[in-house]
């Protein structure tokens, strides 16, 4: 009997050990990719545009190679869009051709981190390493300078943005988060945008998420139709109020 009861108790602790062990991961996970579309929580950061134009940005967060990069540079030039490419510089080390195209292309780029670190976790020392790391690679590899900060992972604390801000960063989120990443389907992804599309909406996708690409035309028309232009995120600014 003795041998017995310790038996079941070892498997409930093993039983509550999973249990914990699953919250924790939901929590890391939700932690990663939910974002509130209106729930700013960093005074400053651009989550959408205040604009009364019918007007969208997609903004693509190039980070893992070479990904599907040229294919969707493929569908935005067929339907004649601009878009905004946030980049690691990392990847711009590895990918410097695809990421001249992407401004040969009439794209515009901004900062996603040099090496995708969680940056509202490093110091001082190590955000301005990050930053000069990032600012170095665009110059020797694109020659250019971009005023266009996202934060890897979406995390942004008042800190990060007041960091970003004195080097001259705008920092910008989304308001529309399709998790392309995750391949829940192509239907869920097109659905997930055209359900939620908004006068001055900030469209998320990821150059790595094959389903994406798969629902980038029907996403792009379907916009289209209902009278939405697709624009830079820097011309989609422009629009703002105030």
């Amino acid at each position: 009997m003795l041998r017995e009861r310790r038996v079941k108790k070892r498997k409930l602790r093993f039983l509550l050990f999973l249990v914990v062990a699953f919250l924790l991961l939901l929590l890391i996970l939700h932690r990663q990719i939910i974002q509130g579309v209106f729930s700013p929580t960093t005074k400053g950061v651009y989550y959408h545009i205040e604009t009364e134009e019918k007007a969208v940005t997609f903004t693509f967060d190039v980070v893992w190679e070479p990904g599907e990069t040229g294919r969707i540079l493929e569908i935005l030039d067929r339907y004649n869009i601009r878009a905004t490419f946030f980049l690691t510089g990392t990847w711009v080390r590895y990918n410097p051709d695809l990421a001249r195209e992407i401004l040969l292309r009439g794209h515009e780029i901004g900062h996603h981190g040099y090496s995708h670190k969680r940056l509202t976790e490093q110091e001082d020392k190590g955000l301005a390493a990050e930053f000069a790391l990032m600012e170095e690679t665009l110059r020797e590899e694109l020659q250019v300078r971009t005023v266009l900060f996202r934060p890897p992972y979406g995390e942004v604390d008042q800190r990060l943005f007041n960091f970003a801000s004195e080097q001259g960063y705008t920092t910008v989120l989304w308001s529309i988060d399709p998790h392309d990443w995750l391949n829940p389907g192509v239907d869920k992804i097109i659905s997930r945008v055209l359900k939620n599309a908004h006068n001055g909406a900030i469209i998320l996708f990821h150059t790595n998420a094959t389903q994406a690409v798969e629902a980038l035309p029907v996403i792009i028309q379907s916009l289209k139709m209902k009278g939405y232009q697709i624009i830079p995120f820097t011309q989609l600014m422009a629009t703002g109020k105030g």
